[in-house]
């Protein structure tokens, strides 16, 4: 975000809003409601972060860093998220160590905090569905890759109590 942001009162009100270069278009923008959906996971992942302590709350917070530059990508901006997505690799490598995959469906609500990841995995997956409808490719596989990780830890988290 710009440092010299200032929110203007009333600047949304006719329904329209800038991308990143200034290009004006209207809320119901496809890139806008991706963006508002990656917004809305980030704050869930703050709220999942509330839950948690150590290393599981660092890697979150490098998920909320790669999902403010998803949404500057989706905005406009130029570049990729290699490095965002190869971080996530590599934690996905690890967790996968960490937990049994069920070979059945998993139902979530072992406990409130594994409930919550689940919850960001499935927002996750509607987040990168439309990423992939926008050929929005490095935020797509991004948020694919966010999704397998939040499985993994989700899978971790259900024998937390």
């Amino acid at each position: 975000m710009p440092k010299n942001f200032k929110p203007k009162s009333g600047g949304g009100d006719l329904g329209f809003t800038d991308l990143f270069g200034g290009r004006r278009v209207p809320k119901t923008h496809r890139r806008v409601k991706l963006n508002a959906l990656i917004d809305d996971l980030a704050a869930l992942l703050g709220l999942l972060k509330t839950s948690l302590r150590g290393t599981a709350k660092k890697e979150l917070s490098g998920v909320q860093a790669g999902l403010i530059r998803a949404s500057g990508l989706i905005a406009g901006m130029k570049g990729d998220l290699a490095a965002e997505t190869a971080s996530l690799e590599k934690l996905i490598e690890r967790r996968a160590g960490e937990v049994k995959v069920p070979a059945k469906f998993v139902l979530p609500g072992a406990n409130e905090t594994e409930a919550l990841a689940h919850i960001a995995r499935a927002k996750a997956r509607v987040c990168e569905i439309l990423a992939w409808e926008l050929k929005a490719k490095s935020p797509a596989v991004y948020l694919n890759r966010l999704s397998d990780y939040l499985f993994l830890a989700a899978l971790k988290l259900s024998r937390k109590k």
